[in-house]
């Protein structure tokens, strides 16, 4: 992949990706902070994606699920109908599930031109706005709030959850592929995830020998943008279903590197202790440890890697 660049620009940005091992930030990943300002410096949350890995016409997916696509009722329309009325009242799982049936047809409709005709008969954009934007796809970061909500669906809406989760797995695919053919071999997520990875470590020990507020500011800020590339491409990795190599460690690095972010305040100082709000809670993790096939077969047959997962999961705040 090359050498990752830590020396960063730091202007803010609106998407969720970053140079490649510099630049700006994200949330802190899934559910994360806004921006803090540092000597008239941003500390960036929300990186750019990596230059390197934009594709150069936008992402359209043929092969959508749509015969698989979770229908809404016809009392589910109605009050639809009536809540934009101001029409009696709705649960918050009910609005979660218009939510997502949004996130569904505005996804669709960004990667496939073609669907967004099917979904307009359906439901004719001048007499039903989305809550969730139609965007132009030339990098998985353009989808974030898709990822972002992916771990959070409670399984009550699992049938919403596995489609979202589908969709994004062929988008994932194609992503790859057109990727393959850019670089002129082949692409790989989790190839990307322990450069980045590996790449946040070896700056994150130097950063104590770091005393200039400057150069400690832009240090940190390199590494963060490293960890969330890493962290984001380790996701990926396991939605496209990427077969992991065996001991790949890729998850006990994720896990250090959403740690390490979280104790990175608004101002782009280095807390103590992580900020709790800052760290993804454990059912969300778990959610990556039932993605990530080389750690449920390691789990069942190791028992020192059973303790430690569970000495890492409980890192993390139950819900």
């Amino acid at each position: 992949m090359g050498t990752r660049v830590w020396m960063v620009s730091v202007a803010a940005s609106s998407v969720m990706g970053g140079g490649r091992g510099s630049g700006g930030m994200e949330d802190a990943g899934f559910g994360g902070a806004g921006r803090g300002v540092v000597t008239g410096k941003y500390f960036n949350f929300k990186p750019l994606p990596p230059p390197a890995d934009m594709l150069g016409n936008p992402l359209v997916v043929p092969n959508l699920p749509t015969h698989k696509l979770p229908k809404e009722t016809f009392g589910s329309r109605l009050k639809r109908f009536l809540a934009r009325m101001n029409l009696g009242s709705q649960s918050a799982d009910t609005r979660l599930r218009w939510k997502l049936h949004d996130t569904i047809q505005a996804t669709m409709a960004s990667l496939s031109p073609a669907v967004t005709l099917v979904a307009e008969k359906r439901a004719p954009a001048k007499r039903r706005k989305l809550s969730v934007p139609v965007v132009v796809v030339r990098h998985p970061y353009h989808l974030r709030h898709v990822f972002e909500m992916l771990p959070t669906i409670p399984d009550g809406l699992a049938a919403e959850r596995r489609f979202l989760e589908l969709l994004m797995t062929r988008a994932l695919k194609r992503y790859g592929e057109q990727m393959t053919l850019l670089k002129g071999s082949a692409f790989s997520f989790e190839h990307e995830a322990r450069e980045y990875f590996f790449a946040g470590f070896r700056l994150e020990r130097q950063i104590k020998k770091v005393n200039n507020p400057d150069e400690r500011f832009a240090a940190l800020q390199a590494v963060y943008t490293n960890y969330f590339h890493g962290r984001n491409y380790y996701y990926f990795a396991l939605l496209r279903r990427e077969k992991l190599a065996a001991d790949n460690k890729l998850f006990m690095l994720f896990a250090r590197a959403v740690y390490f972010m979280a104790r990175i305040d608004w101002n782009g100082e280095l807390l103590d202790k992580p900020n709790p709000r800052m760290l993804p809670r454990r059912d969300d993790m778990m959610f990556f440890v039932e993605r990530d096939k080389s750690v449920v077969t390691r789990y069942r047959s190791d028992q020192d890697f059973q303790r430690q997962v569970k000495a890492v999961l409980e890192a993390f705040q139950a819900s």
